[in-house]
């Protein structure tokens, strides 16, 4: 038997779910999604949660990623902790945002990075709410660190934000690059230029 509990703010509609096992004890979900807890459960929206997606108010990555999410908390139990505030897609791939400890998290137990990407058959960024454009790249790059970030305004007046990462270009790092540059474009509206240290001093 499922029933969902109303908590925190109007965005979750059910952040704690409570399941009656068998033995009659309730086992309490603390996990916070941006759709109804039954709902991940079932894959199926209620009402409310359709009208949000029909309104924009969540996406479909959100109930992707909320899916997922609960399926995988009755693996591991830290993922019972995490709040996910919203999720993107791009390319199928997905940038999930969760709450600064809940990003601590991820990074301390690689299985719950591996076993979202197995769900949702595409890469996973976990980043932090910031409202640094900065701390949102270093999350993005991790675990490469960015040496420094500015931005360049270009003759017609329009800016990119420049980013350079330690070493030398090399082949297999390229094509990740290009997937995080359009996805700072979709979630940041950000255009990015990424360089590599050892061109960046070639050029001086």
């Amino acid at each position: 038997m499922v029933h969902s509990v109303p908590y925190g703010t109007a965005r979750f509609s059910a952040a704690i779910f409570i399941l009656h096992e068998i033995t009659g004890f309730s086992y309490i979900l603390p996990l916070r999604i941006p759709i109804c807890a039954f709902d991940a459960k079932t894959g199926i929206l209620c009402a409310k949660c359709q009208a949000k997606l029909t309104a924009g108010q969540i996406t479909e990555a959100d109930i992707q990623v909320s899916r997922a999410l609960v399926k995988l908390a009755e693996k591991i139990p830290d993922v019972n902790k995490m709040t996910l505030l919203r999720s993107f897609q791009v390319e199928g791939n997905y940038v999930l945002e969760v709450e600064q400890a809940d990003a601590a998290i991820v990074r301390s137990k690689p299985e719950i990075k591996q076993k979202l990407e197995e769900q949702l058959k595409g890469k996973v960024w976990v980043i932090a709410a910031s409202n640094s454009d900065r701390r949102f790249l270093e999350d993005l790059f991790y675990p490469i660190r960015l040496l420094t970030v500015n931005t360049v305004w270009l003759p017609d007046g329009s800016k990119l934000t420049k980013a350079i990462i330690p070493g030398r270009r090399v082949e297999r790092l390229s094509g990740e690059i290009e997937i995080l540059k359009k996805i700072v474009k979709q979630v940041k509206g950000i255009e990015l230029m990424v360089e590599f240290e050892r061109e960046a001093t070639l050029r001086l």
